[in-house]
């Protein structure tokens, strides 16, 4: 939606290294022209975006869990991507995916909040929150491009779910979606520990992982050497679903290692995947 308010064919974008798959075709469908930048411990390097490509039309970032590493930008660094937009004239997408799911520390602000230029569009969905099936998405939009972005979203298709739409209102209006929030906040903390705990006693000497923040994964750590994608694909014969975090780097020297979601997972399933991982270690490892 926002590429084609927003884009000609051949427009720079700047994006994550690594990065959504998901938002990478969409961008590439509309004919950006992609700019991977990398992410170090404060989010997207502007710094490298400025030298690559100064005057991109749009950057796409996910300030405060990106995905796939978990890093949260920090405010210097939320503060110098605005100041880019404003010199360069140009837009940002803030992916505000699963912002509820903060476990320690104070949230920073949102970008969209400190943009006071009308530079920002903030999106965020209710799929993370609720349930996967559930379709629906929200989008903050400066007033100024309101009318435009109402224009196209009717061209897309008709409208969303009438049914799902009334539901989901009153669920928020009568409080349940924060309690909701709330009970699922702790029990995802709890399975976070679970996972950690699990992974330290049986991978110990073969993986390292760190408690995250915020978010429903974790990214596992592999020894120098080892190939996550074969590693991966070992994991999912014993019915493990960790994709290869090398996977999801564009241009940028990839990492290795594993991406681990924990959040709806029971305990006795956390267990029996982490014994299935080390099957998977067991099997790459006679292989290599």
């Amino acid at each position: 939606l926002m590429a084609r308010v927003l884009l000609d064919p051949g427009d720079e974008v700047w994006v994550e290294d690594p990065g959504y798959p998901g938002l990478i075709g969409a961008l590439l469908a509309s004919g950006s022209k992609l700019v991977p930048l990398a992410i170090d411990d404060e989010g997207l390097s502007v710094a490298e975006g400025r030298r690559l490509a100064p005057r991109a039309r749009m950057a796409c970032i996910s300030p405060s869990h990106q995905y796939p590493l978990g890093v949260t930008m920090s405010l210097a660094r939320r503060l110098e991507l605005l100041d880019w937009a404003r010199e360069a004239d140009a837009f940002v997408l803030e992916d505000d995916y699963d912002s509820e799911y903060r476990y320690s520390g104070r949230p920073l602000a949102a970008l969209q909040g400190l943009d006071t230029d009308g530079r920002v569009v903030y999106v965020g969905t209710m799929s993370k929150v609720m349930f996967p099936g559930l379709r629906l998405g929200y989008m903050v939009v400066p007033k100024h491009l309101v009318s435009a972005f109402k224009a196209v979203r009717r061209l897309t298709d008709t409208h969303p779910s009438t049914l799902a739409q009334p539901a989901l209102a009153e669920f928020i209006e009568d409080g349940s979606l924060a309690a909701h929030v709330r009970r699922t906040r702790a029990l995802y903390a709890e399975r976070q520990t679970m996972l950690i705990d699990a992974l330290e006693r049986r991978l110990r000497d073969r993986i390292t992982v760190r408690p995250s923040q915020a978010g429903m994964h974790l990214v596992a750590g592999l020894p120098d050497g080892t190939d996550d994608r074969r590693l991966s694909a070992s994991a999912r014969r014993y019915g493990v679903e960790a994709p290869a975090l090398s996977s999801y780097f564009r241009t940028h020297h990839p990492r290795t290692g594993l991406l681990l979601g924990y959040a709806g997972v029971p305990e006795k399933v956390i267990e029996r995947g982490v014994a299935g991982l080390a099957k998977a270690l067991d099997e790459v490892g006679a292989l290599a």
